[in-house]
């Protein structure tokens, strides 16, 4: 894996990822990888030493052995529906993050993700349930002030 300078184990809850781009979202060695765009990192972060969130650069969130109990990548004019089945060759490019919301359970954790794609003309969106073990946020520099910061907000 990439070399990051912040690294932190379980702190999704203190990303806000509406709108953030996953480039990349593939399984490797046991997890299942999102390298982002961008994050939206929260005051509450460990990493964090501002007072509001900012937007890091690049990053990647590792959840560790994820089971996924619905995954879909849906085709909305046709109401076509494809059950996502990752594998160590299979990805998913470039969508934007609409909705992703992590609850913690009895056994680690569940991700709830729903995405929409721009430009990809198989599908129209993805949604996904997720359990896993434990999980990494990664990312090199805290930017500008989020968006959602602004008074105009």
């Amino acid at each position: 894996m990439e070399n990051f300078k912040y690294i932190s184990q379980n702190t999704i809850q203190h990303l806000s990822l509406h709108d953030c781009v996953c480039a990349n979202l593939f399984y490797k060695d046991s997890s299942l990888i999102f390298e982002m765009e961008w994050m939206e990192v929260l005051s509450a972060h460990p990493d964090n030493p501002f007072d509001q969130a900012h937007q890091s650069g690049c990053g990647r969130i590792v959840l560790f052995r994820p089971i996924i109990n619905h995954g879909s990548l849906d085709k909305w004019k046709s109401n076509e529906s494809k059950t996502i089945m990752l594998s160590e060759h299979k990805e998913i490019k470039n969508f934007e993050i609409l909705e992703f919301n992590e609850e913690k359970d009895k056994n680690g954790f569940v991700l709830s993700l729903y995405g929409v794609f721009s430009s990809d003309p198989q599908f129209d969106s993805i949604e996904m349930k997720i359990m896993y073990s434990s999980s990494k946020v990664m990312f090199n520099n805290l930017n500008a002030v989020s968006w959602f910061e602004s008074p105009e907000f």
